[in-house]
């Protein structure tokens, strides 16, 4: 047995399939005399004090007597002062029951012998400046999230239906559960679904929420309009496969189009693929991705057409690219982008 696993079941940090495993050891003579061993445990039975070292938070008095009716119900015979592998049997047993209490997921707490009361608290996975985290949940689902984001898994989730909160943005590939929609609330807004990839954009101080989806359909949701609405029609959008959405939380409008969608993923993918968009598309995409406003000194400039495939590594080097591409030049100041055409 990896003992290292056995040292993470203590500290209550094992997976389900893991617990099993550490669970099924202690039933051996390797696991029960390591179980010993690691407990201290020197008389025939423990006593109060012992158990509430083991479990400081669990009313230890509840689980010494339930421990004390299982040993009760079996027939030991106990020899002083020499070995009772049998008795010994019987005491992994009654440390197996009391770990296993402290290693489920939720936190149980004992207010009455008939009842018990188990208090659930919400999960939260954050990543910092330059950092993406991939993360799988309980249903399967995997959840892609890009740096300086943040996602909170409700306390009941998987109960009825699986709701998350988003700030930043986040891939996500859902697994498919008709009986369990796929709930994520940001920023005035929510996405619902029951099994597709997409991704969602909801930065920190910015008045608008971005959906791209990969595959499948999504309900795209602006929250604020559904208090005043009732009629789907008036507060939501329906996106396919390969559209994309952008709703502006101050103006509760949505927009909705068919244009390079995988170029809203290019924080995970790392590539731009343009194929024939007119400037003044390509302009749109960069106002939403990076936030900079486009200027074009000669209106022509607007329906230059631009193929282009290229990595996506800063917003200095995809201009530059784009002007290369084009023969044509730029200015940038902030988040201002002048272009124009090249001098004769």
């Amino acid at each position: 047995m990896d003992r290292k696993i056995v040292e993470k079941f203590f500290i209550n940090q094992t997976t389900p399939e893991e617990t099993r495993r550490v669970l099924d050891w202690f039933e051996t003579a390797e696991g029960k005399q390591y179980l010993q061993e690691r407990l201290d445990i020197d008389s025939d039975l423990m006593d109060r004090r012992e158990l509430r070292k083991m479990v400081p938070d669990l009313d230890s008095d509840h689980l010494f007597e339930a421990i004390q009716e299982k040993i009760s119900q079996e027939k030991t015979v106990r020899i002083i002062r020499k070995p009772d592998w049998f008795g010994h049997a019987f005491k992994a047993a009654a440390a197996i029951l009391v770990i296993f209490l402290t290693s489920v997921f939720y936190i149980t707490n004992y207010t009455d012998p008939a009842e018990t009361v188990a208090k659930r608290e919400p999960i939260h996975f954050q990543t910092s400046n330059e950092e993406n985290r991939e993360i799988k949940l309980s249903d399967g689902s995997v959840v892609r999230l890009n740096k300086n984001s943040e996602i909170t898994i409700s306390e009941d989730f998987m109960q009825g239906s699986r709701e998350i909160e988003l700030t930043g943005e986040a891939y996500f590939d859902v697994t498919h559960n008709p009986d369990q929609p796929f709930i994520i609330h940001t920023n005035e807004s929510s996405v619902r679904v029951l099994g597709t990839a997409f991704n969602v954009r909801a930065l920190p101080g910015q008045d608008n929420v971005q959906v791209a989806v990969v595959d499948g359909r999504v309900a795209f949701t602006n929250a604020d309009l559904k208090r005043t609405s009732p009629d789907p029609n008036d507060n939501s959008v329906i996106l396919m496969k390969g559209q994309y959405a952008y709703m502006d939380v101050k103006e509760n409008t949505f927009q909705v189009d068919n244009i390079a969608v995988e170029n809203y993923l290019a924080w995970k993918s790392g590539k731009f693929v343009f194929e024939g968009l007119t400037m003044n598309q390509v302009c749109l995409q960069l106002n939403r991705m990076y936030g900079v406003n486009c200027e074009f000194t000669d209106e022509d400039i607007k329906d230059l057409p631009l193929t282009a495939n290229f990595t996506n590594e800063s917003l200095e080097k995809t201009l530059s690219v784009i002007a290369l591409s084009l023969k044509i030049e730029f200015e940038q100041n902030g988040n201002n982008v002048r272009w124009f055409k090249t001098a004769p």
